[in-house]
């Protein structure tokens, strides 16, 4: 086949850059032992185990986990810009989440049936995290502060569970040659839409969180959202325990440090 387009390019005065011209084998498994060589006009072409193609990261294995990781990093960038330029800090929870929506949770759709059905737990779990991070910076808590309560507070779902139910929908545009009439693309199989009953978020959510307030709606000032966060979500507990390992819940050990007794939810108001 090298030799084909050789002789095509030659014939219609064409030149390639063999400098920037790469050799993928995608395969399953190890490789023969024999070294692979692919020349084009005597050169010898570089073998690589991953190319980004139109924006799209490529393996050899076709696992997308480094695209992911990609557009992640991407994601990221684009959230600090947009608190940066933009008021988010001062206009209504629906709005901010419209933002994302709109600027942020658009970049994953690029490609997302093929990308969602071949890629690690991980990183899956990393991009849950760029939309519940964005949460915690609206309501101003802490980053370490539990993802299934600031979910169920802002009523939304994981990012991930979002683009599973999306990505069959993003197919409907494809038009295939009459010759593939009644073939099933392997990477269908994977992007049925999510059961609504796989994703339970309250057995994730602390038992401590029922004992606080319920909120009837979250200010729209930064000021008192943030304090009401902080009492809702217990955030003073970490403050004021002498308990050395992390958590964010008041336990039977957490002994407070300005009285030397329980840390219970809400202790810090009728601390002495």
């Amino acid at each position: 086949m090298l030799d084909a387009l050789k002789e095509y390019c030659d014939k219609n005065k064409l030149q390639v850059n063999e400098c920037k011209t790469k050799i993928m084998v995608f395969h399953r498994g190890r490789l023969p032992d024999e070294p692979l060589l692919f020349t084009y006009g005597g050169k010898t072409l570089e073998i690589i185990n991953s190319f980004c193609y139109l924006g799209f990261w490529l393996t050899v294995q076709l696992s997308f986990t480094r695209h992911l990781e990609a557009i992640i990093t991407k994601a990221k960038s684009r959230v600090g810009l947009l608190f940066a330029k933009l008021p988010l800090m001062h206009i209504p929870l629906h709005l901010a989440t419209e933002v994302f929506q709109a600027f942020i949770a658009q970049i994953f759709h690029y490609g997302l049936a093929l990308w969602i059905s071949n890629v690690s737990t991980a990183m899956l779990q990393a991009l849950d995290s760029v939309w519940t991070k964005f949460l915690k910076r609206y309501l101003g808590v802490p980053v370490w502060t539990n993802n299934a309560s600031i979910l169920h507070i802002v009523n939304e779902q994981p990012l991930s569970k979002t683009l599973k139910s999306r990505a069959p929908h993003h197919l409907g545009g494809l038009i295939f040659p009459e010759i593939l009439s009644g073939v099933k693309l392997s990477f269908l199989e994977f992007t049925q839409p999510v059961d609504n009953n796989e994703y339970d978020i309250i057995p994730r959510i602390p038992s401590v969180f029922w004992s606080t307030r319920i909120i009837d709606t979250i200010p729209v000032n930064a000021f008192y959202r943030k304090r009401l966060m902080r009492e809702v979500l217990d955030l003073q507990h970490n403050e004021i325990c002498s308990n050395i390992n992390f958590h964010v819940r008041a336990e039977d050990n957490c002994i407070c440090k300005i009285c030397n007794e329980h840390a219970h939810p809400y202790h810090i108001k009728y601390c002495t």
